[in-house]
């Protein structure tokens, strides 16, 4: 039977997840909007060729920004785990997505975009499930195998 704690977790885990895969797809759509903003604020010409390759080119950059900050904040959350615990680091992770997204919803600008992946530094939610279900007293080593697996299965990771 699995605990409410774990229940919470993963109800929070499948919100963070489909949060995240709605937003996903909108961003090269939102980069080549604001692309194409910009270049009608400079001069009035028609969206042409220069413009789209600029957009894709600011949309790759973006993605290998958010890919990096990804890289080193995997790390930091791990950390933070050992240190603060699962809940506290959870209240961290679910925030910096908020913000994330507050940001990402306000950009002006591709700086905006840029900035908008700085809090995904902490969005390890993932991780967090992981040590919330490994930290339980009641936890064994084959429970804790068991929902690692199903988490795994339910979210495709």
């Amino acid at each position: 039977m699995m605990s409410s704690e774990v229940t919470v977790t993963y109800l929070n885990i499948i919100l963070y997840a489909v949060s995240y895969q709605l937003q996903r797809p909108i961003e090269p759509f939102l980069v080549r909007s604001l692309i194409r903003d910009q270049s009608d604020s400079s001069s009035s010409s028609n969206y042409n060729n220069e413009e789209e390759s600029t957009a894709n080119q600011t949309y790759g950059r973006l993605t290998s920004f958010f890919s990096l900050i990804q890289t080193i904040g995997s790390p930091l959350v791990g950390t933070l785990l050992d240190r603060i615990g699962p809940k506290r680091t959870s209240i961290l992770v679910y925030g910096a997505s908020a913000c994330s997204y507050w940001i990402l919803a306000h950009s002006t600008t591709p700086t905006w975009l840029y900035c908008s992946k700085i809090p995904t530094l902490l969005q390890h939610a993932f991780l967090v499930g992981q040590a919330t279900v490994a930290s339980l007293p009641e936890s064994k080593d084959e429970d804790i195998a068991s929902a690692t697996k199903r988490r795994a299965a339910a979210l495709g990771r």
